[in-house]
């Protein structure tokens, strides 16, 4: 029965068959981070002789209060802010006089918009396929993040950590974080009205992080009177300091779903003019990083322009995030497209993401911690051979993750349209950062095809 639906029928059932059957694979990747916390700053230290088992517990409850929500928001945003693929790339074919007419202009931008509509009653289907190495935050490779925990203060009253040597053990945890995203996306456009287009972006999204958690016992109890208070294994006199939490965890499904609307304001053969304006629904679930579990509006200005075989074109929007701990934003697309031949378009653009909350700001740098390191035995043979007290003042950073106010990302996209047939058209597309804010991959390469039907 399919068989005999019109194309653009069996295409639209196919398109909601999809949604529905597509369902995100059970996981908690929320839960990685707070896990590896628990595991090295409670569970493991148990080992250690009585009251001393606990002295780390305020450090694993501060890092689930602080540090996990703010991990696992720079994550779920990255992914779900990531661009899409333009919705309405020019068909390499003018079909106006009922018959297929190669066009002489170029086939349009790839992570950018153009004013133009795509005609009332035409329907173009795309798919595409992004991979995502997130190895950088904030210029800082993911595997070299490191978190030092102090011990609770046991001397009330003290400005600085120290009274007790017992306070000068640290715990330092190197996280060895290795994230990788597959982002897979079906766009379908319609042109609603040779004005209006209507699109809708389904993203299939596959999440994996994984890595070798390294924590290590600073003890000065150890280094200073030869009984460690704080260790993972072994005895006070011959510990373990050392210990490694293996995690891989990995999830499936279906991201947050994009609707967008574009009305060309003015055509002609000068500067053309649209607005678009783009919501993204909560449909990705958030424990598994695949959305960020509110709506996200954003509404974009369009203009471009066509000069011979060359387009210019420029996008500037505002971004609303509902979701915590994301700021809204101020974006721009700027590029153009250039006909290389009849059937070859080369597209290079700027992206550029500019926040504007700065109390949305994810802070993963805690600060610092001040700590005495005394001895209270040291011989001080310049006075007679007396006891007297030497100490040290460490100022330690608690995080080597720069500490910003914001996360503006500024990238740089170029690639190509080569479209073979009459209504087939395939893009490739390379994006890469310009600078070195949030969570960023070193290279995120974009591939797919579109068809006119």
């Amino acid at each position: 029965m399919i068989s005999n639906l019109p194309r653009r029928s069996q295409a639209v059932l196919l398109f909601c068959c999809f949604v529905a059957f597509v369902q995100p694979a059970p996981a908690q990747l929320n839960t990685v981070f707070s896990s590896i916390f628990n595991e090295v700053l409670e569970t493991r230290l148990v080992l250690s002789p009585g009251r001393h088992a606990n002295h780390f517990v305020p450090a694993a409850n501060k890092a689930n209060a602080e540090l996990v929500p703010a991990l696992n928001s720079l994550i779920t945003g990255d992914i779900s802010s990531f661009p899409l693929s333009s919705t309405s790339p020019r068909i390499g074919f003018d079909f106006s006089s009922g018959r297929p007419v190669p066009m002489t202009e170029s086939l349009g931008p790839i992570m950018s918009e153009t004013a133009e509509p795509l005609g009332k009653g035409r329907l173009v289907v795309q798919a595409s396929y992004t991979y995502l190495d997130l190895s950088e935050i904030r210029g800082l490779p993911t595997d070299q993040m490191e978190f030092t925990f102090t011990h609770v203060p046991v001397t009330s009253g003290e400005p600085a950590l120290g009274q007790n040597t017992n306070e000068s053990d640290l715990i330092n945890l190197v996280m060895d974080l290795h994230t990788r995203v597959s982002i897979g996306a079906i766009i379908a456009t319609y042109g609603v009205t040779n004005n209006l287009d209507l699109s809708v972006a389904l993203p299939i999204i596959n999440v994996r992080i994984n890595g070798t958690a390294t924590a290590t016992i600073d003890s000065y109890t150890f280094a200073s009177g030869g009984a460690a208070h704080h260790f993972f294994g072994g005895d006070s006199l011959n510990p373990v300091l050392t210990t490694k939490v293996p995690y891989d965890q990995s999830s499936t499904g279906i991201g947050d779903v994009a609707l967008r609307l574009k009305y060309n304001l003015a055509q002609g053969e000068g500067m053309n003019a649209a607005a678009l304006l783009d919501v993204r629904l909560p449909s990705g679930r958030v424990a598994d990083f695949l959305g960020s579990g509110r709506p996200t509006y954003r509404l974009w200005g369009i203009l471009s322009s066509r000069m011979g075989g060359l387009t210019p074109h420029l996008n500037l929007g505002y971004t609303h995030k509902v979701a915590d701990l994301q700021s809204d934003a101020i974006e721009f697309r700027l590029g153009f497209d250039s006909k290389l031949s009849s059937k070859f378009t080369f597209a290079v653009d700027v992206l550029g993401q500019i926040d504007v909350n700065p109390s949305k700001a994810i802070h993963l740098a805690p600060g610092s911690a001040t700590i005495i390191d005394r001895i209270d035995s040291v011989r001080d043979n310049a006075s007679s051979g007396r006891l007297s007290n030497v100490q040290s003042v460490r100022n330690v950073n608690l995080s080597n993750i720069p500490d910003l106010n914001n996360d503006d990302a500024f990238s740089l996209a170029s690639g190509f349209r080569y479209s073979p047939s009459e209504a087939v058209m395939l893009f490739a597309d390379i994006l890469v950062p310009l600078n070195t804010r949030g969570l960023r991959a070193s290279i995120a390469p974009t591939i797919g095809f579109s068809v006119s039907l």
